[in-house]
């Protein structure tokens, strides 16, 4: 309800890259974001392509993630400090997005999420349950199909080999767990690999990429709209992402780690804020990893906070009941600003609502089966505008057919013809030049001419 009312460039190409996908999927290299591509495309399959069946596999991520979410921090926090910092991430305006973007952005946050959280259930236990060995092995290979997680996966295997605790864990797995989790491995990497043999490019968005002389630049420009708190940039990002005081939590939460900047917490933090800001530069889209470290120190920040009030009253009941009115109206303000920031901030911030239009959503509300939509072959959203021959029954053309007497519809700006008589106009609140759709009848000579 209260997520961008339109869709990006960026969504509809995600679109035509999931309804690519068909039974040579390997050999045609379509293995990048795979996992999502066929959700996406299982979605618009079964409810048409629209505003929410473009969206509804990131909203089903982002519940996940969230409960995940709340998984992990209850791993490092108790957990009236996890679900406190768990509601103040995944009511930030950087969340929201996600969760309301049709695109595989969001699969960076889930698989780090669910990644640390199976992780944090092995390590250091003696005695682990074999479905947790098995999902994260599972987990982990389903997380190489997004470009660039595969460093997440030489880091765990570095770790592995060389830190000591994580050794000592290995080493209490069962032989059977070991076996069928490298099973599992293998058959999921399968596609991947041979996905990146029939297609060398694709090995080379998933690892590297296509020109390092843009690596400084991609950094500045995916981080510019996070922390900015005065420019607003043209981008599908809100400027900033993370408001005032979450980043004053940031700081906090930075400031309380410091002394205990050698426990695995900390060095998993420390570890993907560097990872976020080195892979920025080959993918913008993975700067958005960055929202995993930052709730986890938001997290440290508010421990941090109620226990130097805990500490002034040690042995008071009533006085840590009190001292939780501050955190309480803390987590209100915080999420209040990042809501009413999110909603007004797409719908009346020029350089960003720009970048969405909600024209599918007029097309499937004012136009019936059979209607034909003008559109030339060299249109940016052609190859997305085409997809709606087999999921609405609406035609697209470049020129003006001859016969039938369909509707015919221009998008965007009207058609110049003696032959059609002008209908109707729809408008949309979305555009600065508000017509986007110019339905025309063809004229009654021409019906009788034809």
């Amino acid at each position: 309800m209260v997520a961008p009312g339109g869709i990006s460039s960026e969504e509809m190409h995600s679109v035509v890259e999931s309804q690519k996908i068909d039974q040579n999927f390997i050999s045609n290299g379509q293995v990048i974001d795979l996992p999502y591509r066929a959700i996406q495309k299982l979605s618009t399959s079964v409810f048409g392509l629209s505003l929410y069946s473009i969206k509804l596999p990131s909203i089903i991520i982002a519940i996940l993630t969230a409960l995940f979410l709340v998984l992990l921090l209850n791993r490092w926090f108790k957990s009236d400090v996890a679900i406190v910092s768990s509601i103040l991430t995944t009511l930030s305006a950087a969340f929201l997005f996600l969760a309301g973007f049709g695109t595989p952005n969001i699969m960076y946050v889930f698989w780090l999420t669910i990644i640390l959280w199976l992780g944090s259930k092995i390590i250091g236990n003696d005695n682990t349950h074999p479905m947790l060995v098995i999902s994260f092995a599972f987990c982990v290979a389903m997380s190489l199909y997004t470009p660039h997680l595969i460093y997440v996966a030489l880091a765990i295997a570095l770790a592995g080999i060389t830190h000591p605790h994580m050794r000592h864990s290995l080493k209490q797995l069962k032989i059977y767990q070991l076996i069928i989790s490298i099973g599992v491995f293998i058959v999921i990497i399968t596609p991947l690999v041979l996905g990146c043999i029939f297609n060398q490019t694709t090995l080379l968005q998933l690892v590297f990429t296509e020109n390092i002389n843009t690596f400084l630049s991609n950094t500045s420009t995916a981080f510019a709209p996070f922390f900015s708190f005065i420019n607003a940039y043209d981008s599908v990002y809100l400027a900033p992402l993370f408001g005032l005081g979450t980043v004053a939590l940031i700081i906090i939460g930075a400031l309380a780690s410091i002394g205990k900047l050698f426990t695995s917490r900390n060095t998993v933090v420390s570890l993907l804020v560097l990872y976020a800001i080195i892979v920025a530069g080959l993918n913008q889209n993975a700067a958005i990893a960055i929202i995993v470290p930052i709730s986890i120190l938001t997290a440290a920040a508010v421990e941090s906070i109620i226990q130097k009030w805990h500490s002034l009253f040690p042995e008071n009941p009533y006085a840590h009941i009190v001292g939780a009115l501050p955190v309480l109206f803390l987590v209100l303000f915080i999420n209040g600003a990042d809501l009413s920031h999110f909603i007004f901030g797409y719908h009346y911030t020029p350089v960003v609502a720009n970048n969405f239009n909600n024209d599918i959503s007029l097309i499937n509300t004012n136009l019936e089966s059979g209607s034909t939509l003008i559109m030339s072959e060299d249109h940016q959203d052609y190859d997305f505008y085409k997809l709606l021959e087999n999921s609405n029954g609406i035609a697209i053309a470049q020129e003006v057919p001859e016969e039938g007497e369909r509707p015919i519809v221009s998008l965007g700006e009207p058609l110049k013809t003696d032959n059609l008589e002008l209908k109707r106009i729809i408008t949309s609140p979305k555009k600065l030049n508000s017509a986007r759709l110019y339905i025309y009848e063809k004229t009654t000579t021409d019906k009788q001419g034809s």
